[in-house]
């Protein structure tokens, strides 16, 4: 992480269920579904679909954690994880091949506290991914050396909804935030990222 934290301090997978002719190696997959990465987040233990996930409750860098989404996400239905397992359903049911979510990881200015990282995410998401009709779960994860531990500099990992989410909606469920399925749109949601905290990728040239 120490590495990508300076080298990548933006980056954009993917939880997609299947393959197919029309997936493209630029949707780089992470943990196998959507429950499994709220719960790797959060650093929980759990099932999903698949059975037991590996038990991340055991590791002790989280740091903070909350969403940040539209007011159509009021629902109680939509609470915690019940989001993510719905868009797990989803993605079985419609388009397979096509993301049941977006796992974004983000660099976090070092030596700052919890609440200035906290409005950082939450401007952010407000900003980006929000006012585009996105939930977002986030959660910040760090920890400091300790003994023979190592640090595990502050990042934020942003659970980000690509479906149509709202219950009440005719079409839930089905694709609708296809700009963030781009090598061109990730580019961009990058660099709002490195303007927004002020770290740029090492090597990168920031204009004047």
């Amino acid at each position: 992480m120490d590495i990508l934290y300076y080298t990548r301090p933006f980056n954009v997978r993917y939880v997609v269920r299947d393959r197919s002719d029309r997936y493209t190696p630029e949707l780089l997959r992470t943990h196998r579904t959507a429950k499994a990465n709220w719960l790797y987040i959060h650093r929980q233990h759990g099932i999903d679909e698949l059975g037991p996930v590996p038990d991340w409750s055991t590791r002790n860098d989280l740091v903070d954690y909350g969403r940040c989404a539209p007011s159509r996400a009021s629902d109680p239905t939509l609470d915690g994880v019940a989001l993510w397992e719905r868009a797990d359903r989803q993605a079985t049911a419609i388009r397979p091949d096509e993301p049941a979510c977006a796992h974004a990881v983000g660099s976090l200015p070092a030596g700052q506290d919890r609440a200035t990282w906290r409005n950082l995410i939450e401007g952010f998401a407000e900003d980006h991914l929000v006012s585009q009709g996105m939930v977002v779960d986030w959660a910040i994860h760090h920890r400091g050396r300790d003994g023979d531990r190592p640090e595990i500099l502050p990042h934020v990992h942003l659970l980000i909804t690509t479906r149509v989410f709202d219950p009440a909606h005719a079409e839930v469920g089905r694709i609708r935030q296809n700009w963030l399925r781009t090598k061109n749109a990730r580019k961009s949601l990058a660099e709002k990222w490195w303007v927004h905290t002020g770290l740029y990728p090492s090597g990168y040239a920031v204009a004047a």
